[in-house]
């Protein structure tokens, strides 16, 4: 993964368009075992701070690594149309778009779920659930040596220091940001999943999901994802898109962001291929190549939409104060009222 994010990079900085719209920048580099494992971003398009941006990362946690290589993919199909595509070198004069491929490379290239220090960062952050988590898996602080542990207290970990910072050098002063986190591992369903983790209750741009979730859906009737609030699968403390989400609120309280998650149902593919389930690897990701073809494949309809959302965002970012009353009754019927 490493060898081929070398590649972009390199492809980026060729003369020509790639020139004019990509940067790339070395975030940090996390030191391990003697060997040096940088972070890469890729930032591509309008350089006007209050522009609409979508914010891609993948390889948070290194096992589930068909994340990273969704993040990769999609990265590479982007990099190339914009050598020839007229169309979309017109869209990125308008928005921002991000990625960070690989969060955690030491991670993924050692095969293990957390960070070098054993810290899983998605449960790295401050925020602390206020309702009950499950034992363990909604973060521990007992010990490396078990899964979820979080780190020690408020201490953030190298790799989501410079996330934050990205995000928010990169969408800090924007009016509308929509991110998205690559994952697997939940379920036979891919689910688009939105705050909170650390409680049930509504977040607050619950009124702009409601009408984002609705414009997708009435685009793409036939879509394969559930879209639900993350609290639909379980609670977490030190959820680090919590953590963004707050601070870019209390910051920003005039502008709109959706912090999603794409929680891509790695059981479907254990249950295709029942030997998987005796590999780590195999629980959280496509083993045969065809299987990894038609996972690239099956995003690229939402990464087109995310796109042109943004582009067009009044149409679902700004409401009114009656249209954000009638959503807000319309989502808690459609996500809260059944449960």
């Amino acid at each position: 993964m490493l060898k081929d994010l070398l590649k972009l990079v390199r492809l980026a900085e060729q003369p020509g368009p790639l020139k004019e719209f990509v940067q790339v920048d070395t975030l940090t580099e996390i030191k391990y075992r003697n060997e040096v494992y940088p972070i890469v971003s890729f930032t591509i398009g309008s350089k006007n701070p209050e522009h609409p941006v979508l914010f891609i990362t993948g390889g948070v946690h290194g096992l589930e690594r068909i994340g990273a290589q969704l993040a990769w993919s999609l990265l590479k199909t982007t990099l190339d149309r914009l050598t020839w595509d007229i169309l979309l070198q017109e869209l990125f004069t308008k928005i921002r778009l991000v990625f960070i491929p690989l969060v955690n490379p030491v991670g993924y290239e050692h095969y293990t779920r957390s960070n070098g220090n054993g810290v899983d960062l998605m449960r790295n952050s401050p925020v602390k659930a206020i309702e009950k988590t499950p034992f363990l898996l909604g973060g521990q602080r007992y010990s490396s040596r078990l899964p979820w542990y979080q780190g020690q207290i408020d201490v953030l970990e190298e790799e989501n220091k410079v996330l934050y910072q990205k995000f928010f050098q990169s969408c800090g002063q924007s009016k509308c940001v929509v991110s998205v986190d690559f994952h697997s591992g939940f379920g036979v369903k891919d689910r688009l999943w939105f705050p909170y983790s650390y409680t049930a209750q509504p977040f607050h741009y619950f009124p702009e999901m409601y009408a984002f979730a609705r414009l997708f859906e009435q685009t793409h009737p036939y879509h394969i994802y559930k879209i639900e609030p993350q609290s639909e699968g379980y609670l977490l403390n030190g959820d680090i898109w919590d953590y963004i989400f707050l601070d870019f609120k209390n910051k920003n309280p005039n502008s709109v962001y959706l912090p999603l998650t794409l929680e891509m149902g790695s059981w479907v593919w254990v249950k295709k291929n029942p030997l998987q389930v005796f590999s780590r690897h195999g629980i959280f990701n496509p083993m045969k190549e065809h299987r990894m073809k038609r996972t690239y494949r099956r995003h690229h309809l939402l990464y087109d939409f995310l796109l042109k959302s943004l582009y067009s965002h009044p149409a679902w970012s700004d409401l009114d104060t009656k249209s954000r009353n009638h959503n807000t009754v319309a989502a808690t019927e459609r996500w809260y009222d059944n449960k």
